[in-house]
């Protein structure tokens, strides 16, 4: 073999070898690409009310944003807004109302988009207990419970409906007891979350209660909303807007199909639920879902948050208002 021969093939092989090596630098990094892990941490244990977060995550709109969602419970509001807050989580999923209160105590989180503009709570009693007005909870024996949110925010409702306050009769319990003392008809009425309480207590009674939902008689309270920390927002906004995103397309589809969307839930419960009362509580959550004419499941309109602060401020549940931008933020749709 000629030098000549000799130098072309060692070209030839150099260019091959060089050409495999290029394509694998392409590759390499494409195939070891991982998806970012993202935790979403609700306020509290796992509910029929959760479900559109779950139906994202089981139909892969998460995934196809590029990450790996952990929908994680949690123990309570103020817990998981700390945790936020510091950046030791990315997201919280909650009321909104508890997430204006942090903000008004300084804790740096923002709400990026809210579901409810009317949280779905209400009042109930037994048939024969009447209850079709508010003034009905006159003369009648109501279970009150500290940092309860009907319960604090009974002073507003009543002046909104023209109810004298002082013949109710208010009977201070433990939370905890308020159901049993209920059932037991101790008391007349009971506040409860539509999307939670009310279907587990007709379902374990087979009584089908006397309900007056407060957000028809004014009382809006701003209700579920996913919330992060005031410096990943800003530091993260196309992971806020993807997040974003991807939940609103389990909204979506859990408002099309609710049995569906209860059926999705019910596999991530480690102990199976009552399907009829998971499938009542997927109903009540997403029949008052957020969508303002014109724009996305999650937008937040500033007369929704002026009013919400103006009845909190008024009910003392918060005592510092700030400038009502520093609240809510419409920046990730």
């Amino acid at each position: 073999m000629t030098p000549h021969r000799r130098s072309s093939r060692s070209a030839l092989a150099a260019h091959g070898l060089f050409a495999l090596l290029s394509m694998a630098a392409i590759a390499l990094p494409v195939a070891a690409q991982a998806a970012e892990k993202v935790t979403i941490r609700f306020t509290w244990k796992l509910k029929g009310e959760y479900a559109p977060l779950f139906v994202a995550l089981d139909k892969g709109y998460y995934k196809e944003e590029g990450f790996d969602v952990d929908l994680a419970e949690g123990s309570g509001a103020q817990t998981v807004l700390k945790l936020v807050a510091s950046g030791t989580e990315q997201f919280g999923y909650g009321p909104a109302v508890a997430a204006a209160q942090a903000v008004s105590k300084d804790i740096p989180v923002v709400v990026v988009a809210l579901y409810q503009t009317k949280a779905p709570m209400g009042v109930i009693s037994f048939p024969g207990v009447s209850l079709k007005s508010p003034k009905d909870l006159e003369g009648k024996r109501l279970a009150i419970s500290v940092g309860e949110t009907f319960g604090d925010m009974l002073g507003t409702f009543t002046k909104m409906n023209n109810v004298d306050i002082e013949k109710i009769k208010r009977v201070q319990m433990a939370d905890a007891a308020r159901s049993a003392q209920f059932l037991s008809k101790d008391i007349d009425i009971m506040s409860v979350y539509l999307s939670n309480e009310l279907p587990q207590l007709e379902k374990k009674t087979g009584v089908k209660f006397n309900v007056l939902k407060v957000s028809d008689f004014g009382l809006h309270l701003l209700g579920a909303s996913i919330f992060t920390g005031t410096d990943y927002a800003a530091k993260n906004p196309e992971t806020v807007k993807k997040i974003v995103r991807a939940t609103n397309k389990g909204f979506k589809d859990a408002m099309a199909d609710p049995v569906a969307a209860a059926k999705i839930m019910q596999k991530y419960f480690k102990v199976p639920m009552d399907p009829d009362v998971l499938v009542e509580q997927v109903k009540a959550t997403v029949v008052d879902t957020n969508a303002p004419a014109g724009k996305p499941i999650g937008w937040q309109e500033q007369a929704d948050w002026d009013a919400n602060l103006k009845l909190l401020k008024e009910t003392n549940a918060i005592t510092d208002l700030k400038p009502v931008d520093v609240y809510f933020t419409n920046k990730h749709f």
